[in-house]
């Protein structure tokens, strides 16, 4: 798909809750809404989710040396009055997909299903 015919191209631009329903209508249409799936993207493994109220994205740590459950942190979180990611919860250059970059690797199918 071309970057000008993607449906999600402008982000940066969009109120959080615009975001939000992008996400609602990708998820819905996938037939995921109010699921959480474990997926494994550029090699890395994250539990994502989405509902009415919010689109949740989580890495997964894969250091074998953590407790057991899914130890790790969030990524993404979209809300109807808030976009936060990587770049805004650390001090770090982030390497996490950004919002922009969610919606592109769900709507083409760029990730693994665990």
């Amino acid at each position: 798909m071309k970057a000008g015919n993607t449906p999600f191209q402008d982000l940066a631009e969009k109120k959080p809750t615009d975001v939000l329903q992008k996400f609602v209508g990708l998820f819905m249409s996938k037939g995921w809404l109010n699921q959480t799936l474990r997926i494994k993207h550029r090699d890395r493994r994250y539990r994502i989710s989405c509902c009415e109220k919010k689109f949740f994205a989580y890495r997964i740590n894969d250091s074998c040396g953590v407790s057991p459950g899914y130890p790790g942190w969030p990524v993404c979180i979209i809300t109807h009055d808030q976009i936060i990611d990587d770049t805004k919860m650390s001090a770090f250059a982030s390497t996490e997909p950004s919002p922009h970059d969610w919606l592109r690797c769900l709507h083409d199918g760029d990730f693994e299903l665990l």
